[in-house]
């Protein structure tokens, strides 16, 4: 199938709707004005109708003309016109002009009840011609009265005026198809620099981005769509680059531990606890690629789509505990009191996989930096339209321009006390993908005591009771 350009498109469409439009109005044009002819005629035929009777008498018991010449000043009797005039059971009375001929007045109905009114008819000679028959009084008689006039003038009129409009209307539709064509080229002139300019742009180049000559129509409304698009597509190759750059060099610096370790042990002969000091270096190593690893992997299933959520009411409070109870052990190695105030059910509508992985990323966080023999807190509030779970830490807090990038992958404030502590700095950014799934959201501030409190909001549950 052939696909024609849109500028030829555009001007086929605009030349095919001025055709429709036109060819209509130009129909009723003849419409009307073959019936304002036609009402014409038949005024004329009424005047002769009415002349005619005046002009009638009776003159030795026969019907016959007030007026012995065949042109007078009361009517004109000429080729165009004439009168028939017969009694009441159809004998020929009196005829006047054309209807004197015999052939004409053979293809004349014969002038009955049912004939009166107004008709129209061919002669033999092919001329077209309209009628109008009455029944009038001439003297003491009763008779039937019957004028005529061609109909060719008319009808040549009419056929003179079809032929003007179907000579000029496609002469119309061709010129306004060349205007539009014309008007259709000025038109896409930026969409084509816009696409010259698209085939510009690439992995490598997405610095560019597309003309807007005027923001306010449609096409620079679509090339700042674009534009929005390009730039969104360089912040997501930003973001892979360094995403990359970073998972490497994680992924690095376990290995080249793990082959350090290795070339120290293979270097001198050891006996059989400096064998298993090196072995359990290199296998707890190997535990934190596998839990990186891991990670990854987690991130990279859900944001694939490959895990389907499943959102059911579940209570907020009670993953908040369920998740607290598993990190318990945690805690109390560093001697750190992890606190639930909440004393109520908080039911949300989410998945509870995710929201459980949440949970227990924010609160391994708030155990890890928060000092030995500290307190983590978590506690709950609640709106109309969510509850709220809040994780309050004694650690050295976030600071405020630190607080978003905290959520990006591999981001960390402090490299070598994130090292210290085991994190690979996408603890949040899981966080952060699983609240959102659920159309919650993650708010990050800091609370009285310096610390960090991050609150994971989600939508109540339909059936919930509003809080009073």
């Amino acid at each position: 199938m052939i696909r024609l350009r849109l500028r030829t498109r555009l001007t086929a469409w605009f030349a095919a709707s001025l055709l429709v439009i036109v060819t209509p109005y130009l129909l009723g044009v003849l419409a009307l004005e073959g019936r304002s002819m036609r009402a014409a005629l038949d005024h004329h035929l009424r005047e002769d109708l009415e002349v005619a009777s005046e002009m009638l008498v009776m003159r030795d018991d026969r019907v016959a003309w007030r007026t012995e010449s065949d042109r007078d000043h009361g009517y004109d009797a000429g080729e165009q016109r004439w009168v028939e005039v017969c009694a009441r059971d159809g004998h020929p009375l009196f005829f006047r002009g054309l209807a004197r001929h015999e052939a004409i007045r053979g293809a004349m109905p014969r002038l009955s009840a049912s004939s009166t009114g107004f008709g129209s008819l061919r002669t033999p000679a092919g001329a077209h011609v309209r009628t109008l028959a009455a029944e009038r009084t001439v003297g003491p008689a009763s008779v039937w009265v019957r004028v005529a006039r061609t109909e060719d003038d008319l009808r040549a009129d009419l056929q003179r005026l079809f032929l003007i409009f179907s000579v000029a209307t496609p002469l119309a539709v061709f010129g306004a198809a060349l205007a539009g064509y014309v008007i259709a080229g000025r038109a896409l002139a930026p969409l084509a620099r816009m696409a010259e300019r698209a085939r510009t742009i690439s992995a490598e180049r997405l610095s560019e981005r597309l003309p807007v000559e005027n923001p306010n129509d449609e096409l620079g409304q679509l090339a700042v769509v674009f534009n929005d698009t390009i730039t969104r597509l360089a912040a997501s190759f930003e973001r892979l680059k360094r995403f990359t750059a970073d998972a490497s060099h994680e992924l690095r610096t376990p290995l080249t531990a793990i082959r350090s370790v290795g070339e120290v042990g293979l270097r001198e002969t050891r006996d059989a606890s400096g064998y298993q000091e090196i072995i359990g270096s290199m296998l707890e190593e190997t535990d934190r690629l596998s839990r990186l690893v891991d990670t990854l992997l987690t991130l990279s299933r859900w944001e694939s789509g490959r895990v389907r959520l499943v959102p059911v009411e579940t209570d907020l409070a009670a993953i908040a505990r369920d998740a607290a109870g598993q990190l318990a052990v945690l805690a109390e190695e560093r001697g750190i009191r992890v606190e639930v105030s909440i004393d109520r059910p908080m039911p949300v509508t989410a998945d509870t996989m995710t929201v459980r992985q949440a949970a227990l990323n924010v609160i391994d966080n708030a155990i890890k930096f928060t000092p030995e023999g500290g307190r983590v807190r978590l506690w709950g509030t609640s709106d109309a339209r969510e509850h709220h779970l809040v994780v309050d830490d004694e650690g050295p807090g976030i600071p405020p321009d630190e607080r978003k990038r905290v959520l990006e992958r591999f981001y960390r404030i402090d490299q070598d006390r994130a090292r210290g502590t085991g994190g690979a700095g996408l603890g949040l950014a899981i966080v952060q993908w699983a609240v959102i799934a659920n159309q919650g959201r993650i708010t990050i501030d800091a609370n009285e005591a310096g610390g960090a409190r991050v609150s994971l909001s989600f939508p109540r549950s339909s059936e919930a009771p509003t809080p009073a």
